[in-house]
């Protein structure tokens, strides 16, 4: 957050313009949260996210919203808005009501606190509300109270209380109740004993501290399926929830698929290696706001068996290729979902397998480049969609290269995409899968989330892997065979090993 505004044009050394327009703001900032906080800091750079934060809890403010919880990647500006700038705005506009805010420990909220604190106290707020003040008496910073102006007289008002979770708040009632961070890391995220402290003080504190009327704010990365924000949602429907992923995995009106929340301060490149660093769990939990049940997953990282492409280089082995293109978008440029399968003669899986973003000219010339890097024997594509939209390219390019590959329709049979992807797991649990190292990350993201991952390409070309594989047979292929795909797998200079 930028620096507070260390002065301001006393008002009758400006032009009467630049009078009328202070003045503008200073309504302004007292009407709306977001203004407010823009008045107080030069230079504040909103984003989209923000905007909605300010929206909800200046309904929060309002009595419109009772019940919020604020889902935002770390370091995104949800604490600046939420715990230190809303109080202070909150007071400015309601100055007999009162907050107790509370964090994972004391000293957190007793710093948010003293920020909030610092605000209400300072020149800035005097000329929004010249009729709220901190009470001399009270100025602690987990612990102040609020003075207002009624008929020239000044009158005790409000408190703003700050406790740690699990502490007492005996007492003393709250018009706002205000969490934020909730644990303090991924292992007290983990703890038993720690969400059952979590949502005891909840259940036993927090929510008998409301008032009439009072309303309740909650705000968190989750870091895990049994947070305080998870373990209230089970027995609880009546949120409004903004939960706000760092990289978006569907289109919403405000981004597409792909795009990061605060480009301008966390760039799309920033956020990928934040991911590479954090592992799939934890940037799924922290920054994508969908936390993994461990107890409910289907595939564990415990599964994933490694090779290195030496090492299947050097085994015998036969080549499939299963395809999961878009349906219905093969011909404008989507993610498609690749596995190239090197079947060894134990009958052992060895896995390439990623996503790609191809048009149907690119796929087509894929089938070629895949064909004479890895020898294929036979590929797959889901039926319907290779002979609707692929075939008729495929047909033509065959012909023109002089070069017929073996093409199959798979049938999925009438079962379900979460079916097939399911029938893949007892293959892993018998450890008849090895994924080749540098290859795999988005059909491990793709399976640690499942069956609430927003992408399934990957995977469900995987398992139908399942109606080609087979294992190699005495000596059906030549050694050379295999020193081609070496050498050719060895020239590869990108992360998917297609293209060159």
């Amino acid at each position: 957050m930028p620096s507070s505004r260390s002065s301001l044009k006393a008002m009758d050394k400006v032009t009467p313009q630049e009078a009328q327009k202070e003045l503008a703001k200073r309504e302004l900032a007292r009407r709306q949260l977001s203004w407010f906080v823009k008045y107080s800091f030069d230079g504040y750079r909103e984003n989209w996210h923000h905007k909605l934060i300010f929206d909800k809890l200046e309904a929060v403010e309002r009595g419109e919203i009772k019940k919020l919880m604020i889902f935002v990647p770390p370091r995104h500006g949800k604490s600046e808005i939420s715990s230190i700038n809303f109080p202070a705005w909150f007071f400015g506009r309601n100055p007999k009501k009162s907050i107790i805010a509370s964090s994972y420990n004391s000293d957190l909220a007793v710093s948010f606190g003293r920020k909030a604190r610092n605000i209400v106290d300072s020149h800035e707020y005097k000329n929004l509300f010249p009729g709220v003040s901190l009470a001399e008496d009270s100025k602690a910073a987990g612990q102040w109270n609020i003075s207002y102006k009624k008929d020239g007289e000044w009158q005790a008002g409000g408190e703003y209380t700050a406790v740690g979770i699990g502490g007492g708040a005996t007492g003393r009632g709250a018009d706002i109740f205000i969490i934020d961070d909730p644990v303090k890391d991924k292992q007290e995220a983990e703890s038993a004993v720690i969400q059952e402290r979590n949502i005891g003080w909840y259940r036993s504190v927090a929510s008998t501290r409301l008032t009439p009327g009072g309303a309740i704010v909650v705000i968190q990365t989750r870091w895990h399926d049994k947070d305080l924000a998870g373990q209230i949602l089970e027995t609880e429907d009546d949120w409004d929830i903004i939960s706000l992923p760092a990289i978006a995995e569907v289109d919403d009106e405000y981004r597409k698929a792909g795009e990061a929340l605060w480009p301008e301060q966390y760039s799309l490149e920033m956020l990928e290696a934040k991911k590479k660093d954090l592992g799939t769990e934890l940037w799924s939990s922290l920054y994508q706001q969908t936390p993994i049940n461990e107890d409910s997953q289907v595939f564990t990282r415990a599964m994933f068996k490694k090779r290195s492409l030496d090492e299947v280089m050097r085994l015998k082995t036969r080549c499939f290729v299963t395809i999961d293109p878009a349906p219905g978008k093969t011909e404008n440029a989507d993610f498609i979902g690749i596995c190239i399968n090197f079947v060894d003669v134990e009958g052992f899986w060895n896995l390439m397998a990623y996503r790609i973003k191809f048009d149907a000219y690119e796929l087509i010339k894929m089938f070629f480049k895949l064909n004479s890097d890895y020898h294929v024997e036979k590929f797959g594509i889901e039926k319907g969609l290779y002979k609707d939209v692929l075939k008729p390219f495929l047909d033509r390019e065959m012909i023109t290269r002089n070069k017929f590959l073996s093409v199959e329709e798979l049938d999925h049979e009438q079962k379900n995409k979460h079916l097939r992807i399911k029938g893949l797991q007892p293959r892993y649990e018998a450890g008849a899968i090895f994924h080749i190292d540098g290859y795999c990350a988005d059909l491990e993201e793709e399976l640690i989330r499942f069956p609430k991952a927003a992408k399934d390409d990957v995977s469900d070309a995987t398992a139908y892997q399942s109606k080609l594989a087979e294992a190699p047979e005495g000596k059906r292929e030549e050694l050379e065979v295999f020193h081609r795909r070496r050498e050719a797998i060895s020239t590869v200079r990108d992360d998917t090993g297609l293209m060159d």
